[in-house]
């Protein structure tokens, strides 16, 4: 996918089942979910979500930013994994070496956005990157330091963290802002080039169901109002509008739109 002149690519890692619909969303009747099944079938397993997890690669103006690192090396999460592991394969099929990144970005710090910061052994995974993130992510990662994932995957870094605030530009056309609710610090992305644009959602909506729901409530979310807050002041931006729309949990390559189809509101893959 080309975004005006800046490349926007996919980078699977793992897929897995993370919860029973019930457990993940737990004030949402089951039946609410039939749509849905029906929309994005590659998300339900029975009564499972069946969840991607992609990272994605920016190429802007000679800069490489990879945006988030996924699960990591295999069997460091606690869930029903398919594949996992994938990311330093997927980057060699992309025809990039882990020297060639130049900026890494974690919208957030959650252990499924994370585990390719480091390898098994805590050595940095991307040794040339700058590795941005807000310093909220980082504050609140590191009040949790006795987690396996923050032990790995964050705390070698915390010397290294480029710690921003607020909008910033991390690459030409590549823009960070802020996203609250889902995770202390959490940030989104807005590419812009020759009057092309894309939105990168991370997990401001981690369902495309939530595109037309923004007042669900994932259990996940650390701030629900502020989520749903953030859902609804970004869907006009997005909705029916000649906007790229990208999330790293949503089906295929996690890249599409989002629009209005008989009356619902859908996101539909770009192929």
């Amino acid at each position: 996918m080309v975004v005006g002149s800046i490349e926007l690519l996919p980078v699977p890692d793992a897929v897995g089942l993370l919860a029973e619909y019930g457990e993940a969303f737990p004030d949402v009747p089951a039946e609410a979910w039939e749509p849905y099944r029906a929309l994005y079938p590659e998300l339900f397993a029975g009564e499972s979500w069946h969840l991607p997890c992609k990272c994605y690669l920016v190429r802007a103006a000679g800069v490489t930013v990879l945006v988030d690192t996924g699960v990591g090396p295999s069997g460091l999460w606690d869930w029903t994994a398919e594949r996992e592991g994938e990311l330093p394969d997927a980057l060699r099929t992309l025809g990039v070496d882990r020297d060639e990144i130049d900026v890494v970005f974690l919208t957030h710090l959650h252990i499924d956005h994370v585990g390719w910061n480091t390898d098994l052994e805590g050595s940095v995974f991307f040794p040339r990157a700058r590795y941005v993130v807000h310093g909220d992510s980082v504050e609140f990662a590191s009040s949790q330091a006795e987690r396996p994932h923050v032990r790995r995957c964050v705390a070698p870094l915390l010397d290294r963290f480029e710690q921003v605030d607020g909008e910033v530009e991390i690459a030409p056309g590549v823009t960070a802002f802020a996203a609250p609710g889902h995770y202390p610090g959490h940030m989104a992305l807005r590419v812009a080039s020759e009057g092309a644009n894309a939105v990168l959602l991370a997990d401001v909506a981690v369902h495309p169901a939530l595109l037309e729901e923004p007042d669900w409530v994932y259990v996940s979310d650390s701030d629900p109002a502020q989520s749903a807050e953030t859902r609804r002041s970004l869907l006009p931006e997005l909705v029916d509008r000649d906007v790229v729309v990208a999330c790293g949990h949503y089906p295929g390559s996690g890249i599409g739109r989002v629009l209005t189809r008989d009356g619902r509101v859908v996101w539909e893959e770009v192929r």
